[in-house]
């Protein structure tokens, strides 16, 4: 877990100026690692919600979150809800630097009684739990029940008593004031490097406080402690007391930091913490360390989320992708097989030419071939029939390959296509950057293939063996036909609109999510002298800048032709320059029977430009 024992004091002391006599009024579970807590406070709601999921234990606090509950409630929560729901916060308290909150509630027993009841919230990676015990520390319930064989110095079941984790026996922050760089540093190993050799001997701290406490000490947090000379470990220990020291004073500066700039859309989040991290440059702040916190799981989340359904369309694109290559190869054969008709056709003509000179059961014959120079072939036959006969099979073998030939020719262009095609939904893959974009590539996905209902619907309209349908009837099935068709299209696809964008020149630039959503844009709704911009030779998507009749700018051309560099995923990490086409869209069209987002264009022009971060334009809400 990121949050280490600096950001849960913060948040402690947070939590009891918010919520400090706040009444509990709902307790769901979200998923079977995650509870929220709903209180009522100052004529406020908000919302808690407390994860410990061993892979990512998780805190967010505000007003809706927006979560839905396990139906039907799991019994955990359902024992939380008989012992808290309608009773009052009273404080929130947490073991000096750890990462532990204990929520102790004066809740009315079932005599009618105030009683406590303490919810501790265990916020620690693989073995984080959830626990409800009783004034006296006896376990009520927990999350997960841990028995001797799992754990025989913490035994966490029901009517046993609560025993807190051993502790860390690391110097608090606010007693290295006064000790030497001897006293201080103890714990390490021989090969620990600064960042190790900090966070190992101070409570709370974590890798990310140990590196910026090499830091602010000037040295690099690669560094093998034991190999700083005396006057480094100084000034490691003088860089030291003064962020213990921030920390006792309560200086903090809640902020997530990232490894680039605003201006980048491709820059991930690093850290979240409460005290500056000088050492990371680019950062967000907050007003609060719960405001923070709350942020970074939103943002984990979504980016966790946003990856899965990433994959998940990969690996659908994929198998599209290996089924299309493998009709292809299977077509290619059909086509080497097909090649070998007009050698079918001169066995078949040269034997008949020969009739006379061949003998029957034979199983082959050498004949000279007039078709080149008179030089000898030799031509297989089958005994058991006669010189003739095996003349007229070898003529239906070249029927049946010049047939082939031809499908084969047809099949592969349609390989072809198809492949292109997928290729460019993989580009916007690729591309994608939110969840809108991913919902317009699963809606091309899914038109695809049909739905399982789709086809059974399809089944049912077609006329039972034998029985030959009359025009009306054929009339009605085709309308039907038509009508679920219909139906289905309008059901499963997303309104999702366009990406857009305002230029420098405060022009309107479009751009396509999808290839559906491309040739809406450009065949159907853009104006035939607006300009439409496409990468050279290469798929991508399509991008528009919506004049409405204005003279459009050098600037806003260039800007608009970065973005289509930008969303063919060409040259993003820099380098060459890449060669963008451009034209109004009257000189745009659909050859016939294309697939989406296949166009062809002419009277157009070539400009050379760097792709074009978006963040960088001003995007349309």
């Amino acid at each position: 877990m990121p949050v280490d024992g600096i950001v849960m004091k913060s948040i402690r002391s947070e939590l009891n100026r918010e919520l400090e006599g706040a009444k509990l009024e709902r307790i769901i579970m979200s998923d079977r690692h995650t509870i929220v807590l709903s209180f009522y406070n100052r004529g406020q709601k908000t919302q808690l919600l407390l994860g410990s999921n061993p892979s990512l234990p998780e805190l967010q606090y505000g007003v809706n979150l927006k979560l839905k509950s396990l139906n039907p409630p799991p019994a955990f929560v359902l024992t939380l809800r008989k012992y808290l729901l309608g009773s009052r916060l009273i404080a929130v308290n947490s073991p000096p630097y750890e990462r532990i909150l204990d929520f102790s509630f004066e809740a009315m027993d079932d005599l009618g009684d105030l009683t406590e009841k303490r919810l501790i919230v265990e916020f620690m990676s693989r073995v984080g739990n959830i626990i409800l015990v009783n004034r006296n520390g006896v376990i009520h319930t927990a999350l997960r029940h841990v028995d001797h064989s799992v754990n025989r110095y913490r035994e966490t079941l029901p009517a046993h008593p609560y025993v807190a984790p051993p502790p860390q026996n690391k110097l608090l922050p606010d007693e290295v004031d006064e000790l030497s760089v001897a006293d201080i540093f103890q714990q390490q190993k021989a090969n620990d490097d600064l960042s190790k050799a900090v966070y190992k001997n101070i409570a709370g701290f974590s890798p990310a406080l140990g590196r910026e406490t090499a830091y602010r000490a000037g040295l690099n947090s690669e560094r093998v402690f034991a190999g700083l000379s005396e006057a480094e470990q100084e000034k490691l220990r003088l860089a030291l007391i003064d962020m213990c020291q921030e920390i006792s004073g309560d200086h903090i500066f809640p902020a997530l930091y990232y490894d680039d700039s605003v201006s980048n859309s491709e820059r991930h989040l690093v850290d979240v913490h409460s005290i500056r991290l000088k050492h990371l440059p680019y950062f967000d702040s907050f007003a609060t360390a719960m405001d923070a916190v709350s942020e970074y799981y939103v943002q984990i989340k979504t980016v966790k989320d946003f990856q899965t359904k990433k994959q998940a369309l990969n690996s659908v694109l994929e198998e599209k992708i290996r089924k299309a290559e493998r009709k292809r190869e299977l077509h290619e054969e059909d086509r080497a097989r097909g090649k070998e008709a007009e050698l079918y056709k001169l066995y078949g003509e040269l034997l008949l030419s020969n009739l006379h000179r061949i003998k029957d059961s034979r199983s082959n014959v050498i004949v000279s071939n007039y078709y080149d120079e008179n030089k000898e072939i030799e031509i297989e036959l089958d005994p058991q029939y006669s010189p003739a006969d095996n003349a007229n099979r070898y003529f239906d073998k070249y029927a049946r390959n010049k047939r082939r030939l031809g499908q084969a020719e047809k099949l592969l262009s349609q390989d072809a296509a198809q492949l292109a095609y997928l290729e460019s939904i993989k580009v916007n893959l690729n591309c994608a950057s939110d969840f809108d974009d991913l919902l317009a590539i699963e809606d091309e996905l899914s038109d695809e293939k049909p739905t399982r209902s789709q086809k059974e619907q399809d089944d049912s309209l077609r006329q039972e063996p034998g029985r030959p349908a009359s025009k009306r009837r054929r009339s009605a099935q085709y309308k039907q036909t038509q009508k679920s068709k219909k139906q289905t299209d309008k059901g499963t696809q997303h309104a999702l609109a366009p990406r857009r964008f305002f230029s420098s020149d405060n022009l309107n630039i479009v751009v396509g999510r999808n290839n559906k959503q491309n040739d809406r844009l450009t065949l159907r709704q853009a104006r035939k002298d607006d300009l439409w911009f496409h990468i050279k030779d290469a798929p991508g998507a399509h991008v528009l800048i919506m004049a409405e009749g204005q003279e459009i700018p050098e600037q806003t051309i260039l800007e608009a032709a970065g973005l289509a560099a930008w969303f063919a995923g060409t040259n993003r990490a820099g380098g060459a320059k890449t060669s963008v086409d451009y034209t109004e869209t009257r000189h745009v069209w659909r050859p016939r029977g294309a697939k989406p987002g296949h166009v062809l264009y002419d009277n157009f022009r070539t400009v050379l430009v760097y792709p074009l971060d978006p963040a960088n334009l001003k995007k349309v809400e």
